[in-house]
């Protein structure tokens, strides 16, 4: 990443972007510590945008800055996860049922063509391409919403609940069920039905919840 070539928009955000993705998507784990000096070459970027995009991080709930020992990722535990979960579905009860409410032709077609994505990727046992499509799908719904506060609360669980499942507690054979469920919100945000979207949603966020127990208690048990 060239300093000198931003396309106008700020580096610390640019940094931050790709820091983000580095922590999701495993390539960064959890715990480890964030080497400035290293990210920095990395990115080909002076250590002020990292250490900026580091703190802004801290405040996304991704990075835990301890004093005089530098930043690291962020290790979510169960217990915290299990409350997150239980957050996420009241968030989903929310999103579900302003989602039907303002739903435009538009955007429930981009939700059909998302869900095709994922029946693809289920259909190919692709679980990595699934749940990265599956994390679009759960944003665009939020974002139907129009509410700027319950979107910022969704990006801030979806970060946490990501960040503990990069440990390994999914798995192809649960995106049957995933699936089946993501049809049954979309049919229901595309008729209008806000109890029924509402109920959808937040029936598949509890139900996601036992998948990632049960998906546990089996990794454990082998």
């Amino acid at each position: 990443m060239d300093e000198a070539k931003t396309s106008g928009r700020p580096l610390t955000a640019m940094v931050r972007d790709r820091i983000e993705h580095m922590i999701l998507s495993g390539v960064l784990k959890a715990g480890e510590r964030l080497n400035e000096n290293a990210l920095a070459a990395e990115l080909n970027v002076s250590r002020g945008p990292v250490r900026e995009a580091t703190r802004s991080l801290a405040d996304a709930g991704l990075v835990t800055i301890m004093r005089n020992r530098g930043a690291f990722v962020r290790e979510i535990s169960l217990e915290d996860v299990l409350h997150v979960y239980d957050i996420r579905a009241g968030l989903a009860s929310v999103a579900g049922r302003l989602a039907a409410l303002r739903a435009t032709p538009e955007g429930v077609a981009e939700l059909q063509d998302l869900w095709e994505q994922m029946e693809a990727a289920r259909i190919e046992r692709d679980s990595d391409h699934y749940y990265e499509i599956n994390r679009r799908f759960h944003a665009r719904i939020v974002e139907m919403t129009g509410n700027p506060k319950l979107i910022e609360f969704h990006e801030t669980t979806e970060r946490e609940v990501f960040l503990f499942l990069r440990r390994g507690v999914t798995g192809p054979t649960r995106i049957d069920t995933s699936n089946r469920q993501h049809k049954e919100m979309l049919d229901a945000i595309a008729a209008g039905d806000e109890q029924a979207a509402a109920g959808a949603f937040e029936r598949h966020v509890v139900a996601g919840k036992q998948r990632m127990l049960d998906t546990l208690v089996s990794n454990t048990a082998g």
